[in-house]
């Protein structure tokens, strides 16, 4: 692991050693809910204007030309573009065939993600920690992984919330799984626009919390933001004989099931299609028994 890096984190690998050894609630972390939006540095407009033209290429289908690809991505991260960073890591972690191809480096992934946290970028915290959790190119540890995360969380990372969550509500053995402290990282996680992580907060309010209405809800935020899995569920929900994985306890509804399966349909054709006016335009009906929130029946879940 570079050194620069070990100390900043040197703190926090202490404060997250508490966290993991299922200590009482009271020697936790103080919880504290942070954006990834309020942290990401900016972005220079031209060196963006380069990463919008590398996506582009990435996205067409068949052979690609990856040669200008890399060439667009580098020279957007000359002027400190972390997305591109982050992207141009993804290529040499896995490297991609073709004539030329990008040849699997992770050297050259390791510097980029290094940099991107040297730049205090969410993601780039969050990046350390999955190689270091899994030993790839660097010493295998889980503690000094959960470092990382718990950093990447502070700083907004809903990726890395929604990981930690999963570990307080999941991971822990049953007598020692804290639901109250996973819920304030998964509603932390699930008020940003990332529709994985959305999704993974609709299913712990559905499977840990027991609370249909607001794991609909959170299905509905996926949806408008392009989640095919928001829209199955919300299909599946409102359907006549719905099938137990899609059965949160809603009267069937013949127009609500026709239009998430419209949606469904237009979405499959164009996957870059949003909706978002789908949860103004279209409001959850209350549950027929927990109302619009398990815990506030008569009160609409807000983010």
């Amino acid at each position: 692991m570079p050194k620069p890096l070990t100390k900043a984190i040197t703190l926090c690998a202490i404060t997250v050693s508490i966290l993991l050894s299922g200590a009482p609630a009271m020697a936790y972390p103080t919880f504290t809910c942070a954006y990834e939006k309020d942290h990401n540095p900016p972005l220079d407009a031209e060196a963006d204007g380069w990463f919008q033209q590398a996506r582009v290429l990435e996205k067409v289908r068949g052979v690609k030309d990856w040669r200008t690809i890399v060439g667009l991505y580098e020279k957007a991260i000359a002027k400190d573009h972390w997305k591109a960073m982050h992207n141009l890591a993804g290529l040499y972690r896995t490297g991609w065939p073709g004539q030329p191809g990008v040849e699997q480096d992770t050297s050259k992934m390791l510097d980029l993600y290094e940099r991107m946290v040297k730049l205090k970028v969410p993601l780039g915290y969050y990046n350390w920690a999955v190689v270091v959790e899994n030993g790839q190119g660097v010493l295998k540890s889980d503690r000094m992984a959960s470092s990382y995360m718990f950093q990447a969380a502070q700083l907004g990372s809903p990726l890395a919330q929604v990981q930690i969550g999963q570990y307080f509500a999941f991971a822990l053995p049953r007598d020692k799984q804290d639901d109250d402290m996973a819920e304030r990282y998964y509603r932390c996680a699930g008020a940003q626009d990332n529709p994985d992580v959305i999704e993974k907060t609709a299913s712990f309010y559905d499977t840990a919390r027991k609370n249909k209405p607001r794991a609909l809800f959170y299905y509905q935020r996926a949806a408008s933001l392009g989640s095919s899995t928001g829209l199955s569920n919300l299909e599946g929900a409102f359907d006549a004989a719905p099938r137990p994985i899609y059965n949160f306890g809603y009267q069937p509804d013949p127009k609500l099931h026709e239009l998430y399966a419209n949606l469904s349909k237009e979405l499959d054709a164009n996957p870059n299609l949003r909706f978002p006016n789908l949860m103004k335009d279209h409001p959850l009906p209350a549950h027929p028994k927990q109302g619009y929130d398990a815990e506030h029946p008569d009160r609409r879940p807000e983010i």
